[in-house]
């Protein structure tokens, strides 16, 4: 048999790279969710906005490695020249989470939280408060649209 570079991929190509396939797809599958994860990930880095900074995680006690639950993060900050995001997780006893918020400086402005199943919106008070009850674990990211039409800002994912 004689090896051509060049040459269009014939049925004895494509036997040798299903096989690999199948051989890959047993020794070491795609993880669960790394599909969804991946596409929302490039989903966000897409976004015409400016990504902040993760300043400070607070978190709760707990193991980092060994066999015990890992460490849950509490209180994240994220921050920008133009804007910092603290924002308070609360575990419910449904498994879901609730995302407290806060802007500084304070304004009313709109707050997306954005998953793979979907983004929620809301708006913050004159205080720069906001909230997000019964939210799905996973990767999540929160969007801060300026009142001045400017860009938006977006934190990191992290998970929740």
């Amino acid at each position: 048999m004689n090896y051509a570079p060049d040459a269009p991929i014939d049925d004895q190509d494509a036997a040798v790279l299903d096989s690999l396939a199948r051989a890959l797809g047993t020794l070491d599958p795609v993880p669960d969710g790394l599909i969804e994860r991946s596409l929302f990930a490039m989903t966000l880095a897409a976004l015409e906005g400016e990504v902040m900074s993760m300043q400070e995680v607070d978190t709760l006690a707990g193991a980092i490695r060994g066999d015990t639950a890992p460490v849950e993060a509490r209180t994240i900050t994220f921050t920008h020249e133009t804007l910092t995001v603290m924002v308070a997780l609360s575990a419910a006893d449904s498994g879901l989470v609730r995302i407290d918020g806060w802007l500084v400086p304070a304004a009313e402005l709109v707050v997306e939280l954005r998953q793979p199943d979907g983004d929620r919106s809301t708006t913050s008070d004159q205080d720069g408060r906001f909230s997000f009850d019964l939210v799905e674990r996973g990767p999540a990211s929160l969007l801060v649209r300026p009142a001045d039409g400017g860009a938006p800002v977006v934190t990191p994912v992290v998970e929740l």
